[in-house]
């Protein structure tokens, strides 16, 4: 997880050098979409505030009891919105879409060339949500959108933008894609969105948050490639190390990175915890597929850097399906929602977990299923090989 913290350092400072220009740009347009702002734009924008007072009184309880469980705010925000006549998602596609069959009929409509019209809540937590308003017309779609925050108790619209859809699909999985069209060497955030339109079981979404989005596709190969308790050969532990240790503690690991190729010895036993807590695994097992000194007793690490660091907007995962087996054990089915490839099943695994008594678990096998759209798992990047790494940092280490 420290991995994370630098990485998302390294992508912070993208985003400052890059989202100072987007931010520019976007204050320079709302001042003076303000000052020459039509009837029919001020209209969406009085319409998006209004949005927001419809739920108004369920914000400020929130905020007033620093509401811990943000998602159960948000499902009930969702509701409200619901009742008040609104589709409305959140903007993680982690709650179910309410009124999600206007959404299917909008999809259908659009798809034979005809003229229809529909508008998509989309919630960022508490701090607001983007509206979305959706025109469609001879198979093409016009999209409006509407930023509004809520700024010292009021809300605020701090972002106002319109575009035709360069590509836009419903999928078989009920998904709808929305792309705006960059131009190459773009440097903003990526110009797709997607929605999941179609309900998800209960169940899944919960056996989801608990066993898979903790662990997720970012920096680790656990979800993209087959092991088992007989065969950890192709699992890096070290991206395991990292990730499992924020999951237990909280907080990154202790080992500070640099770019200068810095090593360090992890000892055996806080290194062997950390692991054999969420697998079942022996120690020996753990030092075959790892750098181990047996004279000092430590493992060796090194921290992800510029020459092993990911690509953002990496796939998130949905469990579609969950199988309970006679020894214990869950089987469930997960497929990779890749929205910058505009792809709601970009890769399919099955995770086995074991439930233990204490309310723990542990990761017992994953395995990639084999689909005809599979796509190759390209936003992952391995560790450095030692031959790589004396490449990058050979004579520089301090």
């Amino acid at each position: 997880m420290k991995t994370k913290k630098i990485l998302g350092f390294i992508f912070v400072v993208l985003c400052i050098c890059t989202g100072c220009r987007k931010e520019a740009a976007n204050e320079m347009q709302d001042n003076t979409e303000k000052q020459d702002m039509s009837e029919s734009q001020s209209s969406v924008c009085d319409n998006s505030i209004k949005v927001a007072e419809i739920y108004r009184d369920i914000y400020e309880r929130a905020v007033e009891e620093n509401a811990l469980d943000i998602l159960e705010i948000e499902e009930e925000i969702i509701n409200c919105l619901g009742s008040a006549g609104y589709v409305a998602v959140d903007g993680e596609n982690q709650i179910d879409m309410v009124h999600y069959e206007r959404v299917i009929k909008f999809c259908e409509s659009a798809r034979n060339g005809e003229n229809a019209e529909i508008d998509i809540v989309s919630l960022l937590s508490l701090d607001g949500f983007v509206h979305y308003y959706l025109n469609a017309a001879k198979g093409e779609i016009k999209v409006t959108l509407v930023t509004v925050r809520w700024e010292e108790g009021f809300p605020e619209v701090t972002y106002y933008h319109e575009f035709s859809a360069y590509t836009w699909k419903y999928t078989d999985g009920g998904y709808l894609f929305i792309e705006e069209y960059h131009p190459f060497g773009y440097d903003g955030a990526p110009g797709q969105k997607g929605f999941r339109v179609m309900p998800l079981d209960k169940t899944c979404r919960e056996l989801n948050r608990k066993y898979v989005m903790p662990i997720g596709y970012e920096c680790n190969n656990m979800l993209i490639t087959d092991w088992n308790e007989q065969n950890y050969a192709d699992l890096d532990f070290y991206d395991m190390y990292e990730i499992l240790y924020y999951l237990e503690t909280g907080s990154y690991v202790s080992y500070e990175n640099n770019y200068n190729g810095t090593e360090y010895e992890i000892p055996k036993s806080d290194f062997e915890e950390v692991i054999q807590m969420y697998f079942q695994i022996e120690s020996q097992e753990i030092e075959n597929h790892t750098v181990y000194n047996t004279e000092r007793q430590t493992y060796r690490y090194r921290a992800r850097g510029l020459y092993d660091a990911e690509f953002p907007y990496e796939p998130y995962p949905e469990v579609i399906a969950y199988e309970e087996q006679r020894d214990g054990t869950v089987k469930l089915t997960i497929k990779a929602v890749w929205e910058r490839e505009k792809q709601d099943q970009a890769f399919f695994s099955e995770l086995v977990v074991r439930p233990l008594e204490d309310g723990r678990y542990q990761y017992v096998s994953n395995q990639v299923i084999e689909t005809g759209e599979k796509q190759e798992p390209v936003w992952y990047m391995p560790r450095l090989t030692d031959e790589e790494w004396e490449i990058y940092y050979g004579g520089k280490q301090e």
